[in-house]
């Protein structure tokens, strides 16, 4: 994987990969009502909210200080906000910026431990991102990595501005195994939105093509059947697919995992 900077080992992805979400919050913002039950899975709003196209300012270069990964990733959140806000603003729904927490060690986030291989959490309730200064954070805060996870936990707050964590959290789950299928809708969801975002900056942000290959690429190395055994995230081959699409449409629309056949989000 040729980069800016360094490559991925898989380890360090596998952090990248894998975040938490918490319980269900509705939105009480002013503005149009946020859709409730299936149809927020299936038919929302945002689907039709066309394409992303705010880009992003370069972002600071600093590096070497966690002082300096925290300055270039606030900056990614706010290019966040701006393009979030403009999208939600087509669909008459409210919005609302999440707060940031930034950790330099694991503890606890989102009322529990944090997960041996998550450098990311969103904490639904709160509308709260957590994310962890890692050493590869401090080394590569401009990493297209970096940038997607980032992208990745905002879509978790997307979901939940628009009523998506909500309704998936009310779906019934007889099963562990539907319930896993629940789960990993929701989370190849949140990848596929976080590359629409990713996309929409990516030529302001001067990556390379071959950058974004790379991160398909462990993307497709790092799936529920390498790293995660309780399959809540996806295959590889599944992950990178919903990374793709969401990268080529840069638009939600080619996100709605919840009408995707079982096979696509085995």
């Amino acid at each position: 994987m040729r980069t800016p900077h360094i490559a991925l080992s898989v380890g360090v992805l596998v952090g990248l990969l894998f975040t938490g979400t918490a319980h269900a919050h509705t939105d009480t913002g002013v503005g149009a009502p946020v859709p409730t039950g299936t149809k927020a899975l299936t038919h929302n709003p945002l689907y039709r909210s066309g394409k992303l196209t705010l880009p992003c300012a370069r972002h600071p270069e600093d590096s070497g200080s966690v002082a300096a990964a925290k300055k270039h990733l606030t900056a990614i959140l706010g290019c966040l906000n701006a393009s979030w806000s403009k999208q939600l603003k087509k669909t008459g729904m409210p919005f609302r910026k999440p707060t940031i927490q930034f950790m330099t060690k694991p503890g606890r986030a989102c009322g529990s431990a944090w997960g041996k291989y998550h450098t990311g959490r969103y904490c639904t309730s709160r509308q709260r991102m957590v994310i962890m200064i890692s050493d590869y954070a401090v080394k590569t805060p401009d990493h297209p990595s970096m940038l997607h996870l980032m992208a990745h936990e905002y879509a978790h707050h997307v979901q939940n501005l628009t009523g998506i964590l909500n309704a998936h959290a009310h779906l019934p789950a007889r099963t562990k195994a539907q319930a896993l299928t629940q789960s990993r809708r929701l989370e190849l969801q949140a990848d596929c939105l976080g590359a629409a975002f990713v996309a929409s900056v990516w030529s302001s942000q001067n990556y390379r093509d071959e950058d974004w290959e790379g991160v398909v690429d462990h993307y497709r190395d790092s799936g529920d059947e390498k790293v995660n055994k309780e399959r809540s995230h996806g295959t590889g081959k599944n992950r990178a697919a919903w990374l793709q699409r969401g990268f080529a449409g840069a638009s939600p629309a080619a996100c709605n995992t919840w009408t995707a056949p079982a096979s696509r989000v085995a």
